[in-house]
């Protein structure tokens, strides 16, 4: 019997294997004949575009070649998108009128050109609209077809498999107890992460609440441990040399960990450490020996300026409520965040006033709608001075928050919660709304405005509807061009050039100015400038403050100024603070000065009141 099974096993799994390749061969195939309906479904949609944008006088012959290209590569088989020829006439014959179809609608896109009455051309692109129909139908009845043969396949693979199966649990029975603690293994593996080791989160959080539990009388922290500008060394380096610095961080961290201490991988470049301790100096001195050991490898040390690791540690003891896992991560990612991108301490405890701080951010973050809805959020103004005759030429809109009982709301505090928890995008409308409604009454009443700035968000900036609601919002209250001016800031503008190139031109169609905020604060490339159409160009306050090489520092703007102007882009200096500073931009000849020295943010009814002064004072003139 044991040399029969021998023999029938391997033909067995012999026929299995056949059957399974010629399943995935007809599987892939299947996956193939997707792909097929989703491009014949972009021709039907791409060339009613097409026609729609030749009926609207916006022709695209971009997107008529790749109508075209996708129908070449349907019918041949051949070109850059994978596309294969399927076996089924029915699709065959639709795709040759298919073609035919596209030949007479781009000949009468050619007559539209010339000046031919367009009815003809909707016509046939109803027509062709029906054939691509018919197409898709063709190939998805063509491929459920192809599934059916394939179901049937898998139905037989599946037969021969249990006879396999069965076959093989009466001949390896004996072998049961190993397969189990081969399972076992594979099952302790399924809960770590692939990459470090270290283990997932879920897992890690059930065994910190497990170990705590069972440990009453023993005392527990969590540390949350990030790397600082780890995108950067991705970048730099690749992504392969990050893996390699995870994982031998990783392995350090594991191999200092003692009995009922846990290792826990967050997300990309972040840990969780789960220490027992004695006391709070022998935790943080436990902890910083292992980064110093890593930063001391030989696999980080020749890029050691580059690394740093901050982190926040929760002891299960400064816990108002009863610990738990969740909860002690959450309040050690709290704490990291107090000395991320700080110099000075690497690690922060969260106590009571970390607490203090976490209690008023979810204040606020309860209390963002409500404080919309009831329009707390009010719209401040800064002036904008005109260099060379000292009047207020524009100004930006800021935004404060008025809590009832409370006062103003530091925006610096606010402002990262409304971000973290995307309510961002919200406020920047409310308040350009708030600008323009400001516009409509002035004008309306023949009162003196001048040009406003906006601030977007990154989260408003990459949202589909922005350009479409603002210019909306503008149309509504008829602010005519250029009186609206979209601050969009330097970091943006690194992320996604093309992207950011598309928005400018946009919102100068919709009459929008455009300015780059905050240039000189991160990346500061000049040459972004030379194809990014923005009309202002606003030098951070970076450049004015205390220099220990002024002269070094003014040589630098006197070249930035001089440099935009040839482009035709207006300077704006913002962060102003001394009058000697006014008097250097007024000799390298900037346009307008936004800073403490002559205003701060104020009400928008005191920033009226300057406005008539500031008319007084030109009358006078």
């Amino acid at each position: 019997m044991k040399k029969q099974m021998r023999i029938l096993t391997p033909l067995l799994l012999g026929l299995i294997v056949a059957i399974s390749v010629i399943s995935i061969r007809r599987i892939s195939d299947i996956r193939n004949y997707s792909k097929l309906i989703n491009y014949v479904g972009i021709v039907r949609g791409a060339s009613q575009r097409v026609v729609k944008l030749e009926m609207n006088g916006h022709p695209d012959d971009e997107l008529v070649g790749y109508v075209e290209e996708i129908l070449n590569e349907l019918l041949t088989g051949q070109g850059r998108y994978g596309l294969v020829l399927a076996d089924s006439e029915i699709y065959r014959n639709n795709l040759d009128l298919l073609k035919e179809q596209w030949e007479t609608v781009r000949e009468e896109i050619d007559g539209v050109r010339q000046g031919d009455d367009s009815s003809s051309l909707l016509a046939s692109s109803e027509k062709l609209f029906e054939i691509a129909n018919d197409t898709v139908f063709s190939i998805e009845q063509y491929s459920m077809e192809m599934a059916e043969k394939t179901a049937g396949m898998v139905s037989v693979t599946a037969l021969v498999s249990a006879i396999a199966f069965a076959a093989a649990v009466y001949f390896y029975i004996r072998k049961f107890f190993q397969l189990k603690v081969t399972n076992e293994r594979l099952e302790g593996l399924a809960y770590r992460d692939e990459l470090t080791g270290a283990y997932h989160m879920e897992r890690f959080y059930e065994e910190v609440n497990r170990i705590m539990t069972q440990n009453p009388d023993e005392k527990f922290a969590v540390l949350y441990v990030d790397f600082e500008n780890f995108k950067y060394v991705n970048d730099v380096f690749g992504y392969s040399y990050g893996d390699e610095l995870l994982k031998g961080y990783a392995h350090f961290a594991m191999s200092r960990l003692r009995e009922k201490e846990l290792l826990g991988r967050d997300m990309a470049d972040r840990f969780v450490i789960l220490r027992r301790y004695e006391s709070r100096d022998e935790l943080l001195k436990t902890q910083e020996q292992v980064d110093e050991e890593f930063l001391n490898s030989s696999l980080v040390k020749s890029n050691r300026h580059m690394m740093t690791i901050a982190g926040g540690i929760c002891c299960a003891e400064d816990m108002v409520e009863e610990p738990e896992a969740v909860r002690m991560v959450n309040r050690a990612n709290f704490a990291q965040k107090e000395v991320k991108n700080k110099p000075g301490k690497r690690y922060a405890f969260y106590g009571e006033e970390i607490r203090r701080k976490l209690i008023a951010e979810m204040s606020v973050k309860d209390r963002m709608q409500e404080g919309l809805d009831n329009e707390e959020f009010v719209v401040y103004m800064q002036p904008k001075i005109g260099v060379k005759d000292g009047t207020v030429k524009a100004a930006e809109a800021l935004v404060r928050w008025e809590v009832p009982g409370e006062g103003l709301l530091s925006p610096g505090f606010f402002i990262p919660v409304l971000e973290k928890n995307h309510f961002i995008g919200k406020v920047d409308r409310y308040v350009f709304e708030k600008v323009c409604i400001w516009f409509r009454e002035r004008m309306e009443k023949g009162e003196t405005v001048v040009p406003v700035s906006v601030n977007v968000s990154k989260i408003q900036f990459y949202s589909p509807d922005f350009i479409p609601v603002y210019a909306g919002i503008k149309k509504k209250y008829e602010i005519p061009d250029q009186m609206l001016e979209i601050e969009l800031t330097e970091s943006v503008a690194f992320e996604h050039e093309e992207y950011l190139l598309q928005i400018v031109r946009e919102l100068h169609e919709n009459g929008f100015l455009c300015s780059l905020d905050d240039f000189g604060t991160g990346y500061s490339s000049l040459g972004l400038l030379k194809y990014l159409p923005i009309d202002v160009l606003k030098l951070d306050g970076v450049f004015f403050r205390v220099s220990v090489d002024v002269n070094r520092e003014q040589t630098i703007l006197k070249y930035i100024i001089n440099m935009v102007k040839q482009l035709h882009i207006s300077t704006v200096a913002e962060g102003v603070e001394r009058e000697e500073q006014v008097e250097f931009l007024k000799s390298v000849d900037c346009d307008l000065i936004q800073g403490f020295v002559f205003y701060r943010p104020m009400p928008i009814r005191e920033f009226e009141k300057v406005l008539a002064a500031n008319r007084k004072e030109k009358r006078q003139i």
